[in-house]
């Protein structure tokens, strides 16, 4: 069993140094691929994030999305403990939430139910779904309330743990999927919810 400060340390330290044209490349086929999903899937809605510290930039969704086939929503952080989900307008007119990441200027919160698949930054994650992020909860607490949408975990192909279990507390959400460069990863069939 991995320890989440160990590898969490490990991968911030070989994700900072990713070159810019690999992001973007990286990027770019990881989107396309979620953005197929998406179709391939009927959904009608998905919940994305604005990339920070060279994580996939899943937010190019937003230019795939010019006929607004979809809607696109991301996450607002009002403080620690108040995070919700906006639908996103218009990615030029935005403003900075709690943590400083680009958010829709719209108080307006929906409601997590009606999102039918979420797309979740981790700084690793391991083939039985767990996930290791930033260490401050934000995530998990508001998928707990979505329990019948679909998550899927987005990473570089480096951060996916295939051959260890990454340890986890009793509020951690898994993943359904695990999204990289490589295509998308189907997870071990274990509960998702503790």
């Amino acid at each position: 069993m991995i320890k989440k400060n160990a590898i969490r340390n490990t991968m911030k330290d070989k994700r900072n140094r990713l070159s810019e044209p690999s992001i973007m490349t990286c990027s770019l086929n990881i989107t396309k691929i979620a953005y197929d999903y998406i179709a391939i899937n009927s959904f009608k809605n998905a919940a994305i994030y604005m990339s920070i510290k060279n994580e996939v930039r899943i937010e190019y969704m937003v230019a795939l999305n010019n006929v607004r086939a979809i809607d696109i929503f991301l996450p607002v952080c009002k403080n620690y403990d108040d995070v919700y989900f906006n639908k996103i307008d218009d990615i030029n007119c935005m403003q900075k939430d709690y943590f400083g990441i680009s958010c829709p200027k719209s108080d307006f919160a929906t409601d997590v139910k009606e999102i039918e698949v979420f797309f979740i930054p981790g700084l690793a994650f391991d083939m039985s779904g767990n996930r290791v992020g930033y260490g401050k909860g934000c995530y998990d607490g508001i998928l707990a309330k979505a329990e019948e949408s679909l998550f899927i975990g987005v990473c570089y192909e480096f951060q996916l743990i295939f051959s260890d279990v990454i340890e986890q507390n009793s509020h951690d959400i898994k993943m359904d999927y695990i999204l990289t460069e490589k295509g998308m990863h189907k997870v071990n069939n274990l509960p998702r919810f503790r």
